[in-house]
């Protein structure tokens, strides 16, 4: 009888290696500087690396798209919106709009015009690049200011930030996209709109789904059991699919803003808000979901070939010139604005804005006759793989040698 399961077999004996991997490395990376995503990073990059020119036997593993955008990401969203305080979230709507569309755009432009000019693009298609590069990415972001102790608000600009920047991004690269791939003409004042028809959707979609899952759990006592928790997993996927691909909304911030009020109205059954079922399987799934994607990450980087050896220093210049002038040109904005945020702060906003997979998705779904696909891919692993492996090390030098300021905002 087992004969007739051969695949289903290999397939599980894939899945355990797997899952061993990522907890032995998880075990023995503990004391590291560097996280345990970016050491399964490298680990994917050597897998990669390994099949290619020493054992081509080992099964093909692609990272897809949809796999990242459908299946992992919503994942990583809501746990990490159960775990955000939402009203403290809520006072910094300011900070977190200035960093998340004005910072996008500013990013945009710098990595736009650069490449533009290192690789002789036209400029719109440096713009297209610049905004699939330009966003901090959520999962990455995660892994990189968790693996440190920060205050709790600059954590929550920070991941806030990587959150409402990805809606940004994925309007302005459909927007671009329009025009690099179909030759149509922008039209800034429909961009807009779409932009905030997504965000102002998205949130109202999340909070009227949330709201009504979290009341369900509280009527029917379930809060912390089997149905409880099953009907929080149809709460991820449901409002990402809802908003994404029936209502054209922005399924991350429904996703998120689900979790938010989720993990707030539940709490009126008597429920403590730590240490219960709901938050700790969320933390397994956002580990779990962070493992596989930073693996595939790799994978993906050891598979591609790097044509653009000489232009590697220039993106990452790039990268750094972008955040820098994000960050601190943020900073400005908000201390005119009396909304200040500290300059140690901002130094750690620089080096914590980790890239991550939603770039490479972005730009994986390109068609394949598009002549510059490659080029982009390959200046886009560089920046990811930099900012996963060299910006916590700076990161942790630099709390290492000095204490953060304090705010003058206390955060409850």
């Amino acid at each position: 009888m087992l004969e007739h399961g051969g695949e289903l077999a290999t397939t599980l004996v894939g899945i355990g290696g797997f899952l061993l991997l990522a907890a032995v490395v998880r075990h023995y990376t503990r004391t590291s500087p560097l996280p345990p995503e970016t050491w399964l990073l490298l680990a994917g990059i050597a897998y990669a690396l390994a099949r290619n020119h020493w054992l081509p036997a080992l099964p093909v593993l692609m990272m897809e798209p949809q796999t990242v955008f459908l299946l992992l990401l919503p994942a990583m969203v809501f746990a990490g919106g159960a775990a955000l305080p939402g009203r403290v979230l809520a006072r910094q709507w300011l900070p977190l709009g200035v960093m998340a569309i004005g910072g996008t755009l500013l990013a945009t432009v710098v990595i736009g015009v650069a490449v533009a000019w290192m690789l002789g693009f036209a400029l719109v298609h440096g713009l297209w690049f610049g905004v699939a590069l330009a966003a901090t990415d959520p999962a990455a972001v995660s892994v990189v200011i968790h693996r440190f102790s920060i205050p709790q608000r600059l954590e929550l600009l920070m991941e806030g930030e990587s959150i409402f920047n990805d809606s940004v991004a994925i309007v302005l690269f459909t927007a671009l996209g329009a025009v690099v791939l179909a030759g149509e003409t922008f039209d800034a004042r429909g961009t807009l709109a779409l932009f905030a028809w997504n965000l102002a959707g998205g949130i109202v979609c999340g909070l009227a789904l949330g709201w009504f899952a979290g009341k369900l759990v509280v009527v029917w006592k379930e809060q912390n059991r089997f149905t409880g928790i099953t009907l929080t997993v149809l709460l991820c996927y449901g409002s990402f699919l809802l908003a994404e691909h029936v209502l054209s909304l922005s399924g991350v911030i429904a996703v998120l803003c689900a979790a938010l009020v989720f993990s707030h109205v539940r709490l009126a059954g008597g429920t403590r808000q730590h240490d219960d079922l709901f938050h700790g399987f969320w933390r397994y799934i956002s580990v779990l979901a962070g493992s596989v994607l930073f693996f595939l990450l790799g994978v993906e980087t050891g598979s591609h070939p790097f044509p653009l050896v000489w232009a590697i220093g220039g993106i990452v210049v790039t990268l750094l010139l972008a955040r820098a002038a994000t960050v601190y040109g943020g900073g400005l904005v908000l201390g005119a604005l009396r909304h200040p945020v500290p300059m140690s702060w901002q130094h750690v906003q620089l080096l914590g804005g980790a890239k991550g997979a939603i770039p490479v998705a972005l730009l994986l779904m390109v068609p394949d006759d598009y002549p510059h696909k490659l080029s982009m891919l390959c200046l886009v692993f560089v920046a990811v793989a930099f900012t996963l492996v060299v910006n916590p090390l700076l990161l942790k030098k630099y709390l290492d040698a000095r204490a953060l300021e304090q705010d003058a905002e206390t955060v409850s």
